[in-house]
């Protein structure tokens, strides 16, 4: 089987022809960049492609915007000398694209958002966009999570140990969860899944409405002792467990139903 799979490979890809090549390099960017690696080129690590702009964010920081139109360099998205793009998050919920930085002035410390209406970047005008959270402390190992599925923004603060829940269509707070024990936090279609360390014999979880924080159910799932954890994973309604060298535990659906019983 896996040679036959490996032998059609050509023939899947056989109508493919190159269309368009974009190179992010360009010498004239060197007089408004500080930062001696921003630049040298470097490998591309993230394409985001929203309707016909093509944003290609390299290894350095540096984030470029393509036209799918014209096939052409439509602008550099950073607007500070000093600024390194991480990632990059497009809001089908209002055609805007979300840059997540952090800059030399602060010693790469804190994450900084803006968000930029694909439609001004069309334009070059980049001053029309807007820092979003600037109220968050968001130093490492601070860290902010968009959840396409749910409509939700999902910050961490590391300063005070509040994770806070912002709605993704227009930014607005919705809740926080201030709980400094908490180990991990999973997102699944309608609901979060709190992990608290583990104890012997059990893992304490918590499962809460994506919407507003609300308390559906919080219980103990049951381990084998003196075992690893491989992963704690929620699964449509399902919940998977699995330890090390024993078999995956799938739990009842009315596990994760909306139990709010202790």
């Amino acid at each position: 089987m896996a040679r036959v799979a490996s032998s059609s490979v050509p023939e899947k890809f056989r109508n493919f022809q190159l269309q368009e090549e974009f190179d992010t390099y360009d010498d004239n960017i060197h007089w408004f960049l500080k930062l001696q690696f921003m630049k040298k080129r470097s490998k591309i690590i993230e394409i985001v492609a929203a309707k016909d702009v093509i944003f290609a964010l390299a290894q350095s920081g540096l984030c470029v915007a393509f036209s799918r139109t014209t096939n052409k360099r439509i602008c550099f998205l950073s607007i500070s000398p000093d600024e390194v793009i991480r990632s990059l998050f497009y809001n089908k919920n209002n055609d805007s694209l979300i840059t997540v930085s952090v800059y030399a002035s602060d010693h790469f410390s804190s994450l900084k958002l803006r968000t930029t209406p694909i439609e001004y970047i069309r334009r070059n005008q980049l001053d029309a966009g807007y820092p979003l959270f600037e109220t968050e402390s968001l130093k490492w190992p601070g860290f902010v999570e968009f959840d396409d599925v749910n409509g939700k923004v999902l910050t961490y603060s590391a300063l005070d140990g509040t994770y806070k829940v912002f709605d993704l269509k227009n930014y607005n707070f919705l809740y926080s969860i201030s709980e400094r024990n908490i180990q991990e936090i999973k997102i699944s279609p309608g609901f979060m899944l709190l992990i608290y360390p583990t104890t012997p014999g059990y893992v304490p979880l918590k499962i809460l409405s994506i919407e507003d924080g609300t308390v559906l159910k919080s219980f103990n799932h049951l381990l084998h002792r003196n075992k690893k954890i491989d992963f704690v994973e929620p699964f449509n309604e399902k919940l998977l467990v699995k330890q090390e060298n024993e078999n995956l535990q799938n739990s009842r659906r009315e596990e994760l139903g909306a139990d709010r019983s202790q």
